[in-house]
């Protein structure tokens, strides 16, 4: 009984030592061999990368929930400043870089850097193209995906976005079997028949009613061709289903095909993309901010209502007072990429950056900055000051050292002098 115990204390022992139990793979240059075999997705990263630091965290978790659930995708990394021949191989330019290999065709991730992007990318990733399913399967199919096609074979990336599924015509439901149509996507606890333009239609219905937009997936949801109305809140208020009007706004929005066919809703949480965007401060996410963008000329409009007026029909109204003003061409738009407009920008983003800088990290960006314009201005005094003091004096060193001299004698003989006429007088 004692050397079961003992063994046990030991190995818990070892594990301690080892260090925090991991599921993450460190991979060498011996993985160019194995890539196209199986599922993997793999970080490349470089040790001193502030980026990377930050995903390292993320990366585990991903890998405990990978293997929670039993997928059969391998979570692993590669330190490229140790192999980078791998690296040059796979044709990695930046860190982080994470690739999804699908047997042996590697699939790029540009999403958010989070722990539920990420493991929805794994999951669609390793999916199939298009899955058979029966009735039961398809209900749960509406409730339990974002967004899901059902009859649709697609060659694109959406299947990394979406999920492909196929149904025997006994298991459609009814209401649906009697629209007639072959396909159908399922989101929003609902589902919408398709008729023509399959390729289009998959685009513009790929995307639930009010997605959670971000710097990495902005341009995605533009591809819609639809102007995206960006509503700025907290999540907090975003959850609160009773006062969050955008979302009943987007209910109303999907009734109107004149409205839908011109409009995508997403929520931001946080000013931080919104300020970008107009160039300007935002104020905090504690109201509701409406701002409709239109990504492909960067032109916004803005919703000048109280945020405390704004509701659910006086959104709808101003909406659609908006889209007749855009046809008939009276509004004018704000923002754009007009040089000026550019230039703008340009130096808008670069006093962001250093204002976020000196923010976080202060005594570093102190040092950053200080010690160039210090040099900068050393120089500088040299260059200038030099000349207005010697004025046109062409003679030697030992001429300005006698100078110095003379004067320093000159100044203690005059005080030497004062002090005795002081003497003189007081007495």
């Amino acid at each position: 009984m004692r050397h079961p115990l003992f063994l046990l204390l030991l190995f818990s022992k070892c594990c301690l030592a080892a260090g925090q139990f991991t599921v993450v793979i460190d991979l060498n240059e011996k993985f160019l061999d194995v890539s196209d075999e199986g599922l993997w997705i793999v970080k490349f990263y470089a040790p001193w990368c502030a980026h990377c630091k930050r995903l390292l965290p993320v990366w585990e978790h991903l890998g405990h929930a990978v293997s929670d659930k039993n997928l059969p995708v391998r979570v692993a990394k590669m330190d490229c400043t140790r192999f980078t021949s791998a690296c040059n191989k796979l044709s990695i330019n930046g860190y982080p870089t994470i690739i999804f290999f699908r047997h042996g065709r590697k699939i790029e991730y540009f999403g958010e850097r989070a722990k539920e992007a990420l493991f929805n990318f794994v999951v669609k990733s390793a999916a199939p193209v298009v899955e058979k399913v029966n009735g039961a399967r398809l209900n749960e199919v509406g409730f339990c995906f974002r967004v899901s096609f059902v009859r649709a074979i697609f060659r694109s990336r959406s299947f990394l976005v979406n999920r492909f599924f196929s149904t025997a015509d006994s298991e459609v439901p009814t209401s649906l079997r009697e629209s007639g149509a072959r396909v159908a996507v399922f989101k929003d606890s609902s589902f919408f028949p398709y008729y023509e333009g399959l390729s289009s239609w998959i685009i513009a219905e790929r995307w639930p009613l009010m997605p959670r937009a971000s710097s990495s997936n902005l341009a995605d949801i533009a591809s819609t061709g639809k102007l995206i109305v960006l509503v700025i809140c907290s999540e907090v208020l975003y959850l609160d289903l009773t006062t969050f009007h955008g979302r009943q706004a987007a209910e109303d929005l999907r009734k109107s095909e004149y409205l839908w066919s011109r409009f995508q809703f997403a929520w931001l949480d946080g000013p931080e993309l919104a300020t970008n965007i107009v160039m300007g401060n935002m104020d905090p996410p504690s109201k509701l901010y409406i701002l409709v963008f239109n990504f492909t000329t960067y032109e916004y409009y803005l919703n000048e209502d109280d945020p405390d007026k704004i509701t659910r029909a006086s959104l709808v109204t101003w909406l659609n007072n908006l889209a007749d003003g855009i046809e008939k061409g009276v509004l004018v738009p704000l923002g754009g990429r007009s040089l000026p407009t550019r230039m703008r920008r340009m130096i808008f983003e670069v006093y962001s950056n250093i204002t976020q800088m000196f923010a976080t990290q202060p005594l570093l960006s102190s040092v950053l900055f200080g010690m160039p314009i210090a040099f900068l201005s050393i120089i500088c005094y040299r260059l200038v000051f030099p000349e207005e003091d010697m004025g046109n004096f062409h003679g030697s060193v030992d001429d300005i050292v006698a100078i110095d001299y003379m004067s320093t004698f000159s100044i203690l003989d005059s005080s030497y002098l004062n002090v005795r006429l002081w003497n003189l007088v007081t007495k």
